[in-house]
């Protein structure tokens, strides 16, 4: 191959609760920019920076994928990308990148998935969760990939129907007018927001001009992308 492999860390955050914001400066932590401060200081296995990067643009799997592909993996010649996420969303992630990567243009993307422990998740949840996986995995295959089948078609999606992406809809939440659509207590607990008042400190900290993250947090992270040309 003749190249080390990159690996894109995905994701600005979920649209389930809101976002980690950090006592030192008030900013918001990136789930991207967990896994990337995980992965470059492994105590025993560091990456290089230099084949680390964070995209800091997605809230779901939809748009993890269609900014993997439009953001990096079309721009830098990526053809070859190895999927990492946790078990219970590897399905609705598999057939989330299909569609996706395979859109048109086609540009020949090789992918293949890998998935990792349940890490963080009771039973509970877990059930929740993959009730939710299978509801989306099934809308995917029956009803948007074969709606939306280009590229452009996808970004029109977004933008236009999308909660996080569509103007109008970003307005009337802001404003009050529309509330976000309403998942079940567990789920929502599944996503971490318990943990956004009283456990933030236990799972995000600063030692000593270093980043610190739980692993209770990095088990919640959607996934990663390691691309190789």
């Amino acid at each position: 191959l003749g190249h080390a492999p990159a690996v894109v860390c995905l994701s600005a955050g979920t649209a389930h609760v809101p976002q980690y914001i950090t006592e030192h400066n008030g900013l918001p932590l990136w789930e991207s920019t967990a896994s990337a401060a995980y992965l470059m200081r492994h105590e025993r296995f560091p990456v290089p920076p230099s084949q680390v990067f964070a995209e800091t643009t997605s809230y779901d799997t939809i748009s993890n994928a269609f900014f993997t592909r439009t953001s990096f993996s079309d721009i830098t010649g990526w053809r070859n990308l190895l999927i990492v996420t946790n078990d219970f969303h590897i399905a609705r992630s598999k057939e989330i990148f299909e569609w996706v990567f395979h859109a048109e243009p086609d540009n020949q993307y090789s992918l293949y998935y890998l998935s990792c422990a349940n890490v963080g998740l009771d039973d509970e949840a877990l059930r929740s969760r993959r009730h939710h996986e299978k509801r989306g995995e099934q809308n995917i295959r029956t009803n948007l990939s074969s709606q939306y089948t280009t590229l452009r078609g996808i970004f029109e999606f977004l933008s236009e129907k999308h909660d996080f992406y569509s103007a109008p809809k970003l307005v009337r939440r802001a404003t009050g007018e529309e509330d976000a659509q309403s998942s079940d207590n567990t789920l929502k607990l599944s996503y971490g927001s318990a943990a956004r008042t009283n456990r933030v400190g236990d799972m995000i900290s600063i030692h000593n001009g270093s980043l610190v993250v739980s692993l209770r947090l990095l088990g919640a992270i959607a996934m990663t992308v390691g691309g190789l040309f």
